[in-house]
């Protein structure tokens, strides 16, 4: 399983992509990057289901950062994801989603 994950949405987060945001959590990433012009919304999403994960259940330690990048490309996001799996000794494994 790849342990950075690269999101290129076109649209904003809403409520019916939860289900997405806890499949990528599933697969327990050390990143999630989303970029894109609405790629804010999709972080803060996928910090507040973290956050409401770790409420529910105090034994569960869902978590990854995460990064936004409005103003950046998709190579330019690609390449900081390739060079934060090499800093972390990780395999430049990348999931790369679009929505």
């Amino acid at each position: 399983m790849a342990k950075c994950i690269v999101l290129r949405s076109s649209t904003p987060y809403s409520e019916q992509h939860e289900p997405l945001l806890r499949e990528v959590l599933d697969e327990e990433p050390s990143l999630f990057a989303v970029v894109g012009a609405k790629s804010q919304s999709w972080e803060d999403a996928m910090d507040w289901l973290c956050a409401d994960m770790r409420m529910d259940d105090a034994r569960n330690d869902r978590f990854c950062k995460t990064t936004s990048h409005t103003q950046e490309s998709f190579e330019e996001v690609v390449a900081f994801v390739e060079q934060w799996c090499e800093l972390r000794g990780l395999s430049k494994e990348i999931r790369v989603m679009e929505i």
